[in-house]
C-alpha cells in the first residue's frame, strides 16, 4: 500500500495539531497571502488571538512584510517553542478529512467543501510549463518571488499548508468514499465494530473559524483499510487521467515551487522531499471558481473602438487564454505613444464594469470560469495565463491548522 501511494506521489504524513487544551478558533489563522492590503483585518486577528498560542505566531502575513526583519526570528523561536513545550502534539501518521462550510445553498442547507490533507512527493512535481509529471503548476512561476520563500523554508522547523491541489475527479469519488467512512459504514472503510467514534471516524476538531471563515470539521484516517481504500480511488483516478497528469496546483503555486527548490538544495533532509497540502476535487460543489477580469486604463477615449476591434473583444467565443497574449503584445506597442496606459486585474465583475465607465478605461469581463477546462488547459498550454481565476473569496481560503515537522 505504501508503494502504491508512493507511485501516485502521495505519502501518509505525521500530523501535528494544537494540544487539546488550546482553543483551535484562536490557533487557526487564514493563509498569509490574504488581506495583504487590509491591515485592519490583521489587527483584528491580533486582538482575537491575544496571548493564546496561534498559527499567527508561526507565519508572516504579507501585510507585515515591511516588518520581516523583526518578525522572522520570533517565528523561528515560536516554532521551536511549540514543538518543545507540547503546544503542538503529534497525533500519528494519517490523513485528515476536512469538511469546510463555506456558505449556504439556495435551499438553506450548508455548502461544504471537502478536502484531504496529505503529503505530496516533490519528486513527482514540477512547475516548469509543459512537463509530464504527476503534479503540475497551473500558473507561470515568477522566479523572483521564490528566494524569500526558500529562505523561510530553509530555516523552518515545521510547515503549515495553505496549498490546495486539485484532482480531476468528475464523479467526486474520493469525497463519496470519505463521506461513507464518516458515516461509519465498515463495508466502505468506515469505523470497525466497537469504535467509539460517533461518526465512524475520529473527530480531531469541530469549530467556527475566526473572522467569518465558516465552520470546519476534521476527521482522522489512519487505519490500514481506510488508507487502502483511499489509495484505490486515487489509483483509479490516475488510470483515467491523460498524460499521467493526476494533480494540479490550484492555490499556492509559488509556495510549492519554493518547497521544490528547497528540497533540491537540501537532499540531506528527507522531510523536505514532501509538502503538506489539501487535495480537493476540481468538481467539488463547495469549491468556487471566479474569473479574474481585465481593466485597461489611461487610454485615449477616441482609440477605444479600434482597440476593441484589434483585440477582438466582441467575438462571442472570447477566451482569456488566447486574449492575454494579444493584450500583452498590443499594450507593449500602445505604450510607445501612451506610456500611462495600464492593465489591472479586477476580481469583481460589477466593480470592473463600473470602472470601465470612466473616461479612458475599457473593461473586459468574463461570465464564468469553466472548471471542466481546468486540467485540459494545462495539458494544452502548459499553464494558465496569469490571473486567470481565483479559488473562492478571501474568507474561503485555507486556514493554517495541521502542521508537519520539517526537522
Amino acid at each position: 500500500m505504501e508503494n502504491q501511494l508512493a507511485s501516485l506521489g502521495i505519502k501518509v504524513p505525521e500530523i501535528l495539531l494544537p494540544a487539546e487544551d488550546i482553543d483551535p478558533a484562536k490557533f487557526a489563522v487564514i493563509a498569509c497571502d490574504q488581506h495583504s492590503a487590509e491591515p485592519a483585518y490583521w489587527e483584528e486577528t491580533v486582538r482575537i488571538v491575544g496571548s493564546s498560542p496561534s498559527a499567527l505566531h508561526l507565519m508572516l502575513p504579507e501585510a507585515w512584510l515591511d516588518q520581516k526583519d523583526e518578525k522572522e526570528p520570533l517565528i523561528e523561536r515560536a516554532m521551536s517553542r511549540y514543538l518543545a513545550d507540547g503546544t503542538l502534539r503529534s497525533i500519528g501518521e494519517g490523513f485528515v478529512y476536512v469538511r469546510r462550510t463555506v456558505g449556504t445553498r439556495p435551499d438553506g442547507t450548508p455548502l461544504v467543501r471537502h478536502g484531504l490533507v496529505a503529503a505530496i512527493d516533490l519528486e513527482k512535481y514540477d512547475y516548469v510549463p509543459g512537463n509530464h509529471n504527476l503534479i503540475r503548476a497551473t500558473e507561470a512561476t515568477v522566479k523572483e518571488r521564490l528566494p524569500e520563500r526558500i529562505r523561510i523554508r530553509e530555516k523552518a522547523s515545521l510547515e503549515m499548508p495553505h496549498v490546495l491541489v486539485m484532482l480531476d475527479d468528475e464523479k467526486n469519488a474520493l469525497t463519496a468514499l470519505l463521506e461513507q467512512m464518516r458515516a461509519g459504514d465498515p463495508a466502505d472503510g468506515g469505523a470497525s465494530a466497537g469504535s467509539s467514534a460517533a461518526s465512524g471516524l475520529k473527530c480531531l476538531y469541530d469549530f467556527d473559524l475566526m473572522q467569518d471563515g465558516g465552520h470546519i470539521e476534521g476527521c482522522f484516517l489512519n487505519e490500514p483499510e481506510q488508507i487502502a481504500q483511499i489509495a484505490k480511488v486515487l489509483s483509479s483516478l490516475y488510470d483515467a487521467c491523460d498524460d499521467g497528469f493526476l494533480m494540479a496546483v490550484g492555490d499556492g503555486n509559488h509556495s510549492l515551487a519554493a518547497a521544490k527548490e528547497t528540497w533540491k538544495a537540501h537532499p540531506e533532509i528527507p522531510a523536505l522531499r514532501y509538502a503538506l497540502v489539501e487535495l480537493i476535487s476540481v468538481y467539488d460543489e463547495g469549491l468556487s471558481f471566479h474569473p479574474i477580469h481585465r481593466l485597461l486604463m489611461n487610454l485615449d477615449p477616441a482609440d477605444i473602438p479600434a482597440i476593441r476591434k484589434e483585440l477582438r473583444l466582441d467575438d462571442p467565443s472570447l477566451d482569456l487564454q488566447d486574449l492575454q497574449p494579444r493584450i500583452d503584445e498590443w499594450l507593449t506597442e500602445y505604450r510607445k505613444t501612451h506610456p500611462a496606459a495600464e492593465l489591472e486585474y479586477i476580481h469583481g465583475r460589477e466593480e470592473c464594469l463600473a470602472l470601465g465607465e470612466k473616461p479612458g478605461n475599457l473593461a473586459i469581463v468574463f461570465d464564468k470560469f469553466e472548471r471542466g477546462s481546468f486540467f485540459r488547459t494545462v495539458l494544452e498550454n502548459g499553464t494558465f495565463v496569469r490571473k486567470s481565476f481565483s479559488l473562492g473569496e478571501a474568507r474561503e481560503k485555507r486556514y493554517y491548522l495541521e502542521c508537519r515537522r520539517l526537522r
